[in-house]
């Protein structure tokens, strides 16, 4: 008689009890594994600046001088992945030779002010690029004591470096800017 009613009841609570608490880490471990693999990026952000772009002052043919400049960062994803949105370019120069009118591009947003800007970046996929027009403006040529202290020391530099991506070894780039007599 207890072997017919063993037989009508079924499986017993306390065998689903014990499938259910072999099964919860079994099903934990299932769902942990994709986020940890896919939270292991592979990109690579790396700033170029263009340049330098250099502008003949004088008479042709007669050069007095040359204006070595910049126009344009180029943001480069090297990596395999495309990168998180949120990583930032900074952009710093002497604010007393030339001035920046950075192109509005979608998904970047400007922070900052002349001589130190920080750039805001869009995700970025893997091979592709941002390119961003500097606007450069130069300033005060006339300026007899701004021209005295260029011609007379070494030229400024402007550099961008890239925060945000897993590769951290090419996330900075300089050009010099400046005045050279000839």
């Amino acid at each position: 008689m207890t072997e017919e009613i063993q037989k009508n009841k079924g499986i017993s609570r306390r065998t689903i009890v014990k499938g259910a608490a072999w099964s919860v880490p079994v099903i934990a471990a299932a769902v942990a594994t994709p986020l940890a693999a896919a939270s292991v990026l592979n990109d690579d952000l790396v700033p170029a600046l263009s340049g330098p772009i250099t502008l003949n002052l004088g008479l042709p043919p007669l050069t007095l001088a040359t204006i070595n400049t910049v126009n344009t960062l180029t943001i480069t994803n090297n990596g395999t992945d495309a990168s998180p949105a949120g990583a930032t370019a900074v952009v710093q120069y002497n604010p007393g030779l030339l001035s920046l009118n950075i192109a509005t591009v979608a998904g970047v947003s400007i922070g900052g002010a002349d001589g130190n800007y920080t750039l805001t970046l869009p995700s970025i996929p893997a091979g592709g690029n941002i390119v961003i027009g500097l606007g450069t403006t130069l300033d005060s040529l006339l300026n007899v004591g701004l021209l005295t202290s260029l011609l007379g020391g070494p030229q400024q530099v402007m550099s961008a470096t890239v925060t945000g991506d897993s590769v951290t070894g090419n996330n900075s780039t300089s050009q010099n800017v400046g005045i050279n007599l000839l």
